[in-house]
């Protein structure tokens, strides 16, 4: 469904109010709203990405990508493991002199991240992370989402734009609606980790980083290599 079909659509649920009254960039903004909170809450392979960098010897931070919205995993393709995330105030324990080599950990800091140890050689490194959702812009554009899911913003939308408005009883009507709606509706994650357990792939939880959503399908595997790139 692309944003032409969906204003279209959330116009004629909200009592298909005229261009005047309600502007199509009134209902654009919010069908991203919309999209934005369902591509934030439910898992979804679509916005889940692996990209690969490499090291530079004697350097410890990187920029990371600029549409990284959650950073879940960082793997040292070079040494075959997982390298330990750490928090900001990790970086003041470290000793001035400790000595360049292979990272074990790793801190985030908004746009960059910091290995620790410095690396001591080029390596491969690989992050595994939630991309963010980019605004539906163009009449043409459609949600990176799988198609059963647009009906689901539009449900969204219709709840966002009755209680921007402050209309009561029509928000918890809309509410209600999407609430029925997204209740069994499973993601792509929920249905492929179906065929990781049937193969008995042990599977590691991610934990509660990707906006606390009902869903808990978070999840990867525990030893299995990267094996591509963005």
């Amino acid at each position: 469904m692309d944003l032409l079909t969906m204003r279209s659509t959330l116009r004629t649920k909200v009592g298909s109010p005229s261009t005047t009254d309600v502007t199509d960039a009134t209902l654009t903004r919010i069908i991203n709203a919309a999209y934005r909170e369902i591509g934030a809450k439910y898992p979804f392979t679509e916005l889940r990405c692996i990209k690969s960098f490499v090291t530079v010897a004697g350097t410890n931070r990187y920029t990371v990508p600029t549409d990284l919205a959650v950073l879940f995993r960082v793997w040292d393709d070079t040494n075959k493991r997982k390298l330990a995330k750490r928090g900001v105030r990790y970086l003041a324990t470290i000793p001035l002199n400790l000595a360049d080599g292979n990272p074990t950990a790793y801190v985030r800091v908004k746009d960059w991240i910091q290995f620790v140890p410095t690396p001591s050689s080029v390596l491969t490194i690989q992050i595994y992370y939630l991309t963010e959702v980019a605004d539906l812009v163009d009449d043409a554009d459609t949600p990176v989402l799988a198609l059963a899911w647009h009906d689901g913003i539009v449900y969204k939308a219709r709840h966002i734009f009755y209680d921007e408005r402050g209309d009561v009883g029509k928000a918890i009507y809309a509410k209600s609606e999407w609430k029925d709606w997204v209740a069994d509706k499973p993601s792509e994650i929920d249905q492929e980790k179906d065929d990781l357990e049937d193969v008995g792939v042990v599977v590691e939880s991610l934990g509660n980083e990707h906006g606390g959503g009902r869903r808990g399908a978070r999840r990867f595997m525990r030893n299995a290599d990267f094996d591509f790139t963005g």
